[in-house]
């Protein structure tokens, strides 16, 4: 990797509300979920309405009352794996992928090592984002546990239940010194709600220990990447080279930017379930939603 000092300046909209009639409608809904919808050339689609979407919760289909862009600021944690500051294709790729999302977005810029060190807090200041930038590590820590990070991350966002939290994570895929349980893991991604997105460099993290431990690590690693991803609505990009990491973080700001809020209800007395199925109506279209919802 390159280590590269990148040093960046910038000069610097806003959403929509939820229709009156879609409040009034939504009062006792139970759901609140955020999908991205894209066509078959994987641009977003526009023109989405509740009669084109499908839900099942726990086996059983659910009454949407509500689909709207999504207006609400994210609260955006963006994970980095600290083996990677120090590359300047890294950096470009963080520094552009706030620009892109910092108008709709509070961003805390996070860097995981043998643990998470908060390097600024969420702003959407991009001039504090770029100081927090310029002033990352060229000297990281050879090992890290991500896995651990995540878990750490997602009690926060759990804690302070903030109204639609993202986790952005850039890491290596292999392995790790050691770790929680995977499970245990996805269990505590699920619980904060959060959509969670991963671009993983491939073949770069050789496995810190030796041996069935360290195979063990690499593989709770990658089960957390690809997992959770999946489990939260987002997606997992897995590049081979620093270079690729800038576009993958555009496709995953385009994502974020065209996200739809859905909002359905439950039937009087019913119990909500943490089994989540969306689907579509409408052909040549790709949906992208949670598949488990949070126990409240």
């Amino acid at each position: 990797m390159r280590a590269i000092v990148c040093l960046f300046s910038v000069t610097l909209v806003a959403g929509t509300a939820l229709s009156a009639a879609a409040v009034d409608a939504v009062r006792q809904t139970a759901r609140t979920i955020h999908v991205t919808v894209t066509d078959g050339k994987g641009m977003p689609v526009t023109d989405l309405t509740a009669a084109d979407i499908t839900i099942r919760e726990g086996g059983r289909d659910r009454e949407v009352v509500a689909v709207e862009p999504a207006s609400a600021r994210m609260q955006l944690s963006l994970l980095v794996e600290q083996r990677l500051v120090g590359d300047g294709s890294v950096r470009v790729g963080l520094f552009e992928f706030m620009k892109r999302v910092h108008d709709r977005a509070d961003i805390a810029l996070i860097t995981v090592g043998m643990r998470n060190e908060t390097v600024v807090d969420y702003t959407n200041d991009m001039n504090r984002l770029v100081a927090a930038l310029n002033g990352l590590t060229l000297n990281p820590a050879p090992q890290s546990n991500l896995t651990e990070g995540v878990l750490e991350l997602a009690s926060t966002i759990e804690k302070t239940r903030p109204e639609r939290p993202v986790i952005v994570v850039v890491a290596l895929s292999g392995g790790q010194s050691g770790g929680p349980s995977p499970n245990n893991v996805l269990t505590q991604l699920r619980q904060s709600g959060a959509t969670m997105h991963a671009v993983t460099l491939a073949g770069g993290g050789e496995t810190d220990a030796q041996g069935p431990a360290g195979l063990a690590d690499a593989s709770g690693r990658e089960q957390v990447l690809g997992d959770g991803s999946k489990q939260g609505g987002g997606r997992r990009h897995d590049v081979t080279t620093t270079n690729a990491i800038p576009k993958a973080l555009q496709q995953v700001a385009n994502d974020l930017l065209a996200q739809y809020v859905i909002r359905y209800t439950l039937p009087e007395g019913t119990k909500p379930d943490r089994r989540l199925n969306v689907g579509t109506k409408r052909r040549g279209l790709t949906l992208r939603a949670p598949t488990a919802m949070p126990d409240r």
